[in-house]
């Protein structure tokens, strides 16, 4: 089975949108980056071209229909992105050519179709969107061509259910097992069924026992997805996997890995099949629902019970140990350091309390914990915060990130609130292709979304798509801080740019993070009103037998030399962004806190020859410790 793509090869790489009539037109969070889709049945995120003359203003009474007249009215939304507005106008294209008014309007984030959220009891009639403004209680403004109060309309039957807040995943997800599976645009009937999916590897060409496999096609006029690939992921684009067949049933013929997001299962006279988020259909034959498994979760420091602090040490390695230093002969080069004793195996994600002391014996780092064992440097990731920002308010809230150690720590002021392992991007100074490391300097989160599509084509292990990649932070053109339930590397560098954290990690620092996301919104972009958490992504020079217990405790992180750049001007090379995201006027600046300070692009900062990789240090000690036996990692993803 093929694995999944490597993290988010989608945060570094040219992206296309895969589903062409998803692709958003709407509300521009961040500029370039993943491009992402959603079903705009109007251009609900461009800027309206209305005139700067409004025309007459009508304030009525809610229609409620047959809401409970006693209670809040509500509206559903119907677009797969709506837009939430500051004020009754649409953000111009071009400022500068608008009226003084219209040059206040922004876009503060959207929620998503079938969503229900509470609005205020009167609308607001304008020539700009002449079925009234619906104010929401949480702020902002919808436009009535988006929204309908009639909760039981038949529009939203297809509509996705409501984000699950309340577990790890805010979706179920479902793994694409067949090169050329198709995602139909409505239920295909049996003939089109069969002639569509004739000749796929797996559903209704499965062989029976004891028929010998059928050999793949070949030929200049074979499609893609029937060509023997050799066990390798097809070398095509997102242009190729994208179709019209049969008038345009087939959106799209999905490569073997893809994740869809799964809404609900159907089962109809051609067969079953999972109805995804966005209202496609994909035969469930072809279809492996993932399991999701929290294999360890992060520390909440200072809670009520909690009774660790920092430093704190992760095993990441499975075939570490516990290693015990007694004194050594000093008249021995060797031993003078103390001597080294390797104990009994240590599970894999076990949390380890630090004492703050360290030794270094043969050359091998070694960190001593509260238990009076020693865990050995590649076996481990621990917490070596930065110093916080400058300008730091009491109290305020920071996220530390740290390259060297594969650890974040969520700080307010200069408490350490919570802190985990991560996966940040891979690097590589020999080939530069493949080296995906992530940016360094202190940023701001620009904006949220509680789940948005990554895909990319670009990427040396050809195409991959992620539907609603969960608790997406941006916080510097598209690299982001994000979950991953796709792989279970934590603790070693494995994406292409993004800072990858396990499901559930990612969903405490999404909920605590700003900006605030209001109740029902499925995205939300910081102002200066709802500011963004200030994120700090640094390396730190000391080796790893040196772990600090302070925030400033390691040098500050490198600094860019150059000006900041609007999103509109992100290159292409860089990590892009989701299918919720904002497509933002080019001309327009961030609404942000302008307290960012952007670091080298990935690509181009070359510095001082970098410590090789951990996954390489690990394999090389592990081959000298005879007595281990490799044993195959455990991933999040069953399909690894």
């Amino acid at each position: 089975m093929s694995t999944p793509p490597d993290s988010d090869s989608f945060c570094l790489s040219a992206v296309r949108a895969l589903l062409a009539p998803l692709v958003l037109a709407c509300v521009a969070i961040a500029g370039s980056g993943c491009k992402g889709h959603g079903t705009a049945a109007a251009d609900a995120g461009s800027s309206e071209e209305t005139s700067d003359d409004a025309g007459p203003t009508t304030v009525e009474a809610i229609d409620a229909g047959t809401q409970d007249p006693a209670s809040t009215p509500k509206i559903a939304v119907l677009d797969f992105v709506t837009p939430v507005i500051n004020m009754t106008e649409w953000p111009a294209k071009d400022p500068s050519k608008t009226s003084e008014e219209r040059q206040s309007a922004q876009r503060l984030g959207y929620i998503r179709r079938g969503q229900v959220v509470a609005v205020k009891s009167k609308v607001i009639k304008k020539s700009n969107c002449p079925e009234g403004w619906y104010e929401l209680v949480t702020g902002g403004f919808v436009c009535g061509k988006y929204a309908t109060t009639d909760l039981t309309s038949k529009e939203l039957e297809t509509a996705p259910h409501p984000p699950y807040m309340d577990r790890p995943l805010p979706y179920d997800y479902g793994l694409n097992l067949t090169n050329g599976a198709p995602l139909y645009r409505r239920r295909p009937f049996k003939k089109e069924r069969n002639d569509l999916e004739k000749g796929l590897a797996v559903g209704k060409t499965k062989k029976t026992e004891g028929e010998p496999a059928p050999r793949p096609p070949s030929g200049p006029d074979t499609p893609w997805y029937l060509k023997d690939h050799k066990g390798q992921r097809p070398q095509v684009t997102i242009d190729d996997i994208r179709t019209n067949e049969q008038g345009g049933l087939v959106v799209v013929r999905m490569v073997r890995g893809f994740y869809l997001s799964l809404d609900k299962q159907l089962s109809t006279p051609s067969g079953k099949f999972w109805r995804n988020t966005a209202g496609f259909l994909a035969p469930t034959d072809h279809i492996l629902v993932h399991k999701p498994t929290t294999e360890f979760e992060g520390v909440r420091i200072g809670a009520e019970g909690e009774k660790r602090h920092l430093p704190l040490g992760w095993v990441v390695s499975p075939r570490a140990r516990r290693y015990s230093v007694e004194p050594g002969d000093p008249s021995r080069a060797d031993e003078k350091d103390g001597k080294l004793k390797r104990g009994e195996p240590v599970d894999r994600f076990t949390i380890a309390q630090l004492t703050g002391k360290s030794v270094t014996i043969e050359g091998r780092g070694y960190f001593e914990t509260d238990e009076g064992w020693w865990l050995r440097d590649i076996d481990a990731a621990v917490t070596r915060p930065g110093p916080p920002p400058k300008n730091l308010a009491p109290g305020e809230k920071w996220i530390d990130v740290n390259l060297s150690t594969q650890s974040l720590i969520a700080f307010e002021g200069d408490k350490p609130v919570y802190a985990t392992i991560v996966s940040t991007g891979r690097h590589d100074d020999e080939d530069k292709s493949k080296d995906h490391r992530t940016i360094q300097g202190e940023f701001e989160i620009r904006e949220k979304h509680i789940a948005a599509t990554m895909e990319d084509d670009g990427a040396s292990d050809g195409p991959y798509s992620i539907q609603d990649v969960p608790w997406i932070m941006y916080f510097e053109g598209s690299y982001a801080i994000h979950g991953a339930f796709w792989h279970s590397r934590f603790g070693r560098e494995r994406s292409h740019g993004c800072v990858n954290m396990t499901p559930h990690d990612a969903k405490q620092i999404f909920a605590w993070a700003g900006p605030n996301l209001p109740e029902g919104w499925h995205g939300v972009r910081a102002t200066k009103e709802n500011p963004g958490t200030r994120v700090v992504v640094h390396e730190d020079p000391k080796p790893a037998s040196e772990p600090a217990t302070s925030a400033a405790a390691a040098p500050p992180p490198k600094k860019s030399d150059s000006a900041d750049k609007s999103d509109s001007s992100e290159k292409a090379d860089k990590p892009r962004k989701s299918d919720s995201a904002d497509k933002t006027d080019k001309s327009k600046k961030s609404d942000a806190p302008d307290r960012k300070k952007g670091g080298d692009k990935a690509d181009k900062a070359k510095p001082d020859k970098p410590e090789k990789g951990d996954k390489a240090k690990a394999d090389k000690a592990d081959k000298a410790d005879k007595a281990d036996k490799p044993k195959r990692e455990k991933t999040v993803a069953k399909s690894e």
